[in-house]
């Protein structure tokens, strides 16, 4: 009955969006600490890159709104981290043969996705409003599915979910149950995303779709290519110089940025012309693709230690990781990856036969 009540306080059928009884689903965002567990990974610069890993219940919560809500946002054409058929390749594919190379990445970038972020950019989705059961209203135009546009109205046609997130008292007083405000607390710890959340990654291209357009715009009117994977934004140019180019995209990136509520990371800021090697998510574009020499010797050897020096010591686990490694040079270089592919799948058959 508690349900029945649930259902009939909300746009939505909130049962079919999460997959189970929306009281379990309150009941988990109350003691939704005790479904995390933290993780940290070392990196090569001798820091920890910390993880959030979701405990199944929740981790199923997540991937229920990523492929019933989140999956309907539509990514930018120069977002390419996250995203089906994208990736560090088709990320560096347009800044092949320029001059000059520019990256600026964002600080601290999942932990600084906010919940008012996510306030900001989850509505306006026709996708999302075509499930209200009162969609008839958007389509006679008492509402709108844009945060901007209903707040020019000051919610007098807005619809409840906007009134929800945004007047503090309305839930209170309506007994109105909200999908963006459970959404947003299932997707956040301590009102911000967390790096290991499945959700994570599509929301943050989300968020950063402003940014994104913003910024393609303005590279657009200067000649420059504008390309974005997760936290890095790439520039390049064949037309201008270093010094140009830097002097150009570093202010704006800087103030669009802090308009965004994000900052740059000093630390990362790199731009280099041709002369030296121009890498890109670990993907050389002087002239061409390819992986970077480093990466190709250290692999080489490493296959050369397991298949020939220590193949007594060689585990199913070192050749699944070496197995990885040559996957992704392969997507980069394919000749040159199938030549370490086939001596990996020799040795496993040498393996069996023994």
């Amino acid at each position: 009955m508690a349900d029945q009540q649930v259902q009939s306080n909300s746009n939505f059928n909130l049962g079919e969006i999460f997959g189970m009884p929306f009281s379990e689903v309150l009941e988990l965002i109350k003691n939704i600490k005790s479904h995390i567990r933290r993780i940290e990974i070392p990196k090569k610069d001798g820091s920890k890159r910390r993880i959030t890993a979701p405990d199944e219940k929740l981790k199923f919560l997540q991937r229920r709104l990523y492929y019933y809500v989140f999956k309907q946002y539509k990514p930018t054409d120069y977002a390419h981290g996250f995203i089906a058929r994208r990736n560090i390749k088709s990320n560096a594919s347009p800044h092949v043969g320029a001059t000059v190379l520019g990256k600026i990445d964002i600080k601290s970038f999942f932990d600084t996705i906010s919940a008012d972020h996510l306030k900001n950019c989850l509505f306006g989705n026709r996708g999302l409003c075509r499930r209200c059961k009162y969609h008839e209203r958007m389509l006679d135009g008492k509402c709108h599915p844009s945060l901007y546009a209903n707040k020019k109205k000051k919610y007098e046609f807005g619809c409840e979910e906007m009134k929800a997130v945004f007047i503090p008292t309305y839930c209170e007083r309506r007994g109105y149950q909200p999908l963006i405000k459970t959404m947003i607390e299932l997707c956040t710890l301590d009102g911000f995303t967390a790096q290991g959340f499945p959700t994570s990654p599509v929301l943050a291209n989300i968020v950063m779709r402003g940014v994104d357009l913003r910024l393609a715009a303005f590279c657009k009117e200067h000649g420059i290519v504008y390309t974005r994977y997760a936290d890095d934004l790439a520039f390049s140019s064949s037309t201008l110089t270093r010094d140009q180019l830097k002097a150009l995209v570093l202010p704006k990136a800087r103030r669009l940025l802090w308009a965004f509520q994000f900052r740059v990371n000093n630390k990362k800021i790199s731009f280099v012309t041709r002369a030296r090697r121009m890498r890109l998510c670990g993907v050389v574009i002087n002239q061409k693709l390819s992986p970077t020499r480093q990466l190709v010797n250290t692999l080489r050897g490493q296959i050369h230690r397991a298949t020939v020096m220590q193949p007594g010591q060689t585990t199913k686990k070192d050749i699944r990781h070496l197995k990885g490694i040559t996957s992704f040079v392969m997507s980069i270089d394919r000749p040159k990856g199938e030549k370490y592919m086939n001596k990996l799948r020799e040795f496993e058959k040498s393996r069996v036969a023994i």
